[in-house]
């Protein structure tokens, strides 16, 4: 007689699968067509437990009663109640997983909840512009006088290196040369009292001696000595002759014309009145007291102004030197309208005048005294 197997209904067994249980009914009955076929009694309890470090599955028993189905019956029963058994297994996995999630998200919305505080409730802060103004006026009115100095590093003059950086206050210091010259006033007017000794083209030391430019100055064409280009040596300046010329002076300092000349001798023939010395002339007074060449009539120079004026001679315009001891010759600011000539204000031993009514070639070189601007 043919036996088939019906599943009619799945009776308990419990897994525990990672922490999770799983309760399965199932069961199962045998009939035949014509008589109740042996019932095939399966009581088992199956527990899965699962830990972090291992699982164990524990069967408890598992008795089948009755059994009149052949082997490959009950096998395929077997296999039918395993797959159920898998599926429900998976399925309460799926939902513990779902949950564990949904119990994680709740937490997180509890926690979100409760320490966040909602936009609006937060209080704005406010900047009260007037409060700031008298905070910036009273830390400016804490910084008192003293500490504003004390605080402020002040700048050191620069240390003057200059050629005349050490030269006396009482001396005129040329700049760009160091040469220091002594200075006189007379009357209103302030003399250098020794001749220009600075170099430059086209002059020259009385027979080229450095120890004659130490003692008498230098000798200068009048180009030279009005810092012209020596084409004016043959040609009128004109324009190029300032009224205050400085030429080849220092800063401060200029070539004088007649006129300044002139005043010089007013003043020194005047003062010589005033003082009884009606009997000695200009020339006299303005030569330095030795130096000069001495004549028959023992004309002295007295230096009596402090012009100190010593005779340097003069180189012409051949290239010859001549007169040294016995004359002074000075350029003066001005030339003649021929252009090829200048004046220029003389002293010579054997006489007491100071003249300027004497003229000669421009390319003469003469002495050189500036005065004071």
């Amino acid at each position: 007689m043919q036996k088939r197997v019906t599943l009619h209904g799945i009776g308990p067994i419990v897994l525990t699968v990672l922490g999770l249980s799983v309760v399965l009914l199932t069961g199962c009955r045998t009939e035949t067509q014509s008589q109740p076929a042996p019932v095939v009694k399966s009581s088992s309890s199956v527990l899965v437990q699962s830990s972090s470090s291992e699982a164990e599955t524990i069967v408890d028993s598992a008795v089948v009663d009755s059994v009149t189905a052949d082997t490959a019956v009950v096998d395929t029963a077997t296999k039918e109640i395993k797959a159920v058994a898998d599926i429900l297994v998976q399925s309460s996995s799926s939902e513990s997983s779902s949950s564990s999630v949904a119990e994680s998200s709740s937490a997180e919305a509890e926690l979100s909840s409760s320490s966040e505080t909602p936009v609006d409730s937060v209080p704005q802060a406010t900047v009260d512009s007037s409060v700031q103004e008298v905070a910036l006026e009273e830390s400016q009115l804490e910084v008192t006088p003293d500490t504003a100095t004390a605080d402020t590093v002040m700048p050191e003059a620069p240390k003057d290196t200059s050629l005349c950086a050490d030269a006396p206050a009482a001396v005129l210091c040329d700049k760009r040369d160091g040469q220091m010259y002594r200075t006189v006033r007379i009357g209103t007017q302030v003399w250098m009292a020794q001749n220009l000794n600075h170099a430059v083209e086209n002059s020259w030391c009385y027979m080229n001696s450095l120890e004659n430019c130490s003692n008498y100055g230098r000798l200068y064409q009048w180009s030279a000595a009005m810092a012209l280009d020596k084409a004016y040596g043959h040609s009128l300046a004109g324009e190029h002759l300032g009224e205050r010329h400085q030429g080849v002076c220092p800063d401060g300092w200029f070539i004088p014309t007649d006129k300044d000349m002139e005043i010089l001798v007013h003043y020194v023939a005047e003062s010589n009145k005033a003082a009884g010395l009606a009997s000695e002339e200009v020339g006299t007074s303005l030569r330095k007291e030795s130096g000069w060449e001495e004549n028959d009539e023992e004309i002295l120079g007295t230096n009596r102004y402090g012009f100190g004026a010593v005779p340097a001679g003069y180189r012409d315009a051949n290239g010859s030197f001549a007169f040294l001891g016995e004359e002074a010759d000075f350029w003066v600011a001005e030339e003649d309208p021929n252009g090829t000539q200048a004046p220029h204000w003389n002293l010579y031993y054997a006489n007491q005048n100071f003249s300027g009514e004497y003229r000669n070639l421009k390319t003469f070189a003469f002495s050189v005294r500036c005065i004071k601007k």
